[in-house]
């Protein structure tokens, strides 16, 4: 769907322009925590204090090879095996005091992790990551919190479990039931499986992140829902809410429509027209929209 735009005569100097970016947005919003947001706040991965020996990481990627110590076995053929916590052992580096983490896997071979820090130190430390791996106790814990629950769904984005690959078809606003919860990559521990209650049937996968830290992107609040979201907007009609599912907009829609259809945009500019305020939203895969009088008047998708 595409719109073509005729908007040179209409806008004012640029100097006039108001610009609001996403962080502008998430900023407003950062005093106001949501139900969403507040489910599984309490998984995290266990301080390496507290780290017994038998504890599993989960090979995501070859180049963990580079993050051994020379002192370790051959690492080759780990991608998609188990690590085995066995233990700290004191090491030296060049900058004094080190800590290795000592890694086996199911063939006894032994890896050896170093850090900068000492014994103690390493104590001190709230999280410990060990590079292109996935904590297995984590994903193990959102399994239990999610596994044969239902949810809305956010976001159309459906992988196909089978390839990795987004399908065509996904809806947003759905309900979807989660089958189970795996492991998934070093960046999106947890591989979230689901069935949708309409639209493309099947088993199909979305990729999440847990946690609080900068890397938490795309954690639970921003993939589900837990209320039904056509209850929130009994004003808006049936066939726009189809749109919406659909993740389309048309003419005339208003921001909140079209923010329920194509999620919130990556910056806001408003600008003075001959008729009032104009807005143009843009996101970051070109698409922009443009609305006059609260209502949209051109986009680009």
């Amino acid at each position: 769907m595409a719109s073509a735009l005729t908007l040179g005569g209409c806008f004012t100097g640029v100097e006039s322009t108001k610009r609001i970016t996403d962080s502008d947005v998430r900023r407003q919003q950062a005093g106001h925590v949501t139900a969403e947001q507040r489910f599984m706040a309490d998984i995290a991965p266990t301080p390496p204090a507290q780290w017994v020996p038998g504890r599993r990481m989960r090979v995501d990627d070859e180049r963990v090879s580079l993050i051994f110590a020379p002192n370790s076995d051959a690492s080759d053929g780990l991608v998609g095996h188990d690590l085995f916590f066995d233990g700290f052992a004191a090491a030296q580096s060049l900058t004094g005091a080190a800590t290795d983490v000592v890694l086996r896997d199911d063939r006894g071979r032994r890896f050896y992790y170093r850090l900068n820090n000492s014994r103690a130190e390493v104590d001190t430390m709230e999280v410990l990551r060990i590079p292109f791996t996935v904590d297995v106790d984590v994903v193990q814990r959102v399994d239990e919190q999610m596994r044969g629950r239902d949810y809305y769904v956010r976001t159309p984005m459906w992988l196909n479990p089978a390839t990795g690959e987004r399908i065509d078809g996904g809806l947003r606003h759905i309900r979807v039931t989660v089958d189970s919860v795996g492991i998934g990559t070093a960046n999106y521990p947890a591989a979230v499986y689901f069935h949708a209650s309409e639209g493309p049937q099947g088993t199909y996968m979305l990729y999440m992140t847990v946690g609080s830290g900068r890397t938490a992107t795309r954690n639970f609040d921003t993939l589900f829902a837990f209320d039904n979201p056509r209850k929130q907007y009994p004003e808006i009609r049936d066939n726009v809410w189809e749109l919406i599912k659909r993740s389309r907009v048309a003419k005339d829609m208003t921001r909140d429509e079209c923010r329920l259809a194509l999620g919130a945009p990556q910056q806001i500019e408003r600008i003075p027209t001959r008729a009032g305020m104009a807005e143009r939203w843009r996101y970051s895969d070109g698409v922009y929209l443009v609305f006059d009088d609260g209502y949209l008047s051109a986009f680009r998708i």
